[in-house]
């Protein structure tokens, strides 16, 4: 059997981000049980805000292509993220502008 491609990213780009060392301590967990996970640093991928009019002229920012590319090829995505009175941090925010069905 094939290891699962886990794909873990946080919703937090601070660097101290108590969710990112919860995530990432899940998934030093998850490789022990041989899961193959890639942990992906939003912040590496500088994303701007989705402008469609850039991106008719422009293409797909290089980061975006990155994101939707890694989020393809993972089985799972394993998302950790402050909650903030029920709404997305600005991360998930925007990664929902680029790929809006990563969460349905």
């Amino acid at each position: 059997m094939e290891d699962t491609k886990i794909l873990a990213f946080c919703g937090s780009l601070r660097k101290d981000s108590y969710n990112k060392k919860l995530l990432l301590h899940t998934c030093d967990i998850l490789k022990e049980e041989n899961c193959d996970v890639t942990y992906l640093d939003l912040k590496s991928l500088a994303l701007p805000i989705y402008d469609s009019d850039f991106e008719e002229a422009s293409g797909l920012p290089e980061g975006a292509n990155r994101l939707i590319t890694a989020m393809h090829s993972a089985d799972a995505i394993l998302i950790a993220s402050p909650e903030y009175n029920g709404c997305d941090d600005a991360a998930r925010f925007i990664i929902r502008q680029r790929h809006p069905v990563y969460l349905r």
